[in-house]
């Protein structure tokens, strides 16, 4: 049904060579699909009927080509990697890129980097609980070359660069910041439940 009569082995054998490797590449460099687990980004993901899951929730689409050939994780985006010294995939914004400080004042966010100084982040994802009740135990973090800060939208359930992604906190080994290589790519749009699809801002 695949191989037409005229054509030799060697030839069929070749295309489904190619195709697989085609499959493969696409699979590993242009998109995957992931599932949420938990609170950290509720409310802009996993709320299915109006309540924040603490399970597996909703499936969206990952863009992996951008990283992985010319583009750079920028401050807002929802990104989804593995955090230093833990297997699993995480899923986080961006909220320090390179060359920022990042400091945490009565719970609310500042920057400061070669462009401004003292900026008071709008942060409009979060909600009315979540808003201006950023806490953590180190209030300042100077993000290096290639690495990133990244925080959950759900701020009081977040387990992210505040305490280096660790339940003991910033304590021995543990660091606040992922490496560029430790990110897998950007999320994209919400693929299911189908009444819950949507394009991430």
């Amino acid at each position: 049904m695949l191989k037409d009569k005229d054509q030799s082995w060697g030839s069929f054998l070749l295309e489904i060579a190619i195709l697989i490797a085609l499959v493969l590449f696409i699979r590993v460099y242009i998109f995957q699909f992931f599932r949420v687990s938990g609170p950290s980004m509720c409310p802009t993901l996993n709320i299915i009927s109006d309540e924040c899951q603490y399970g597996k929730g909703e499936f969206i689409f990952v863009n992996e080509f951008l990283y992985s050939f010319w583009g750079e994780p920028t401050r807002g985006e929802i990104v989804i990697f593995h955090p230093p010294n833990i297997k699993k995939f995480y899923i986080k914004r961006v909220i320090g890129v390179p060359g920022d400080t990042i400091e945490i004042r009565n719970g609310r966010v500042y920057l400061t980097n070669d462009k401004v100084q003292n900026l008071e982040l709008p942060e409009p994802y979060l909600s009315a609980k979540n808003r201006g009740r950023t806490l953590a135990s180190k209030s300042r973090f100077v993000v290096p070359e290639e690495y990133y800060l990244l925080f959950g939208d759900n701020r009081l359930e977040s387990l992210d660069s505040r305490r280096c992604f660790a339940p003991g906190g910033c304590s021995g080994k543990n660091t606040p910041f992922v490496s560029k290589k430790k990110i897998r790519g950007r999320g994209e749009f919400v693929i299911w439940p189908i009444e819950k699809i949507r394009w991430l801002k």
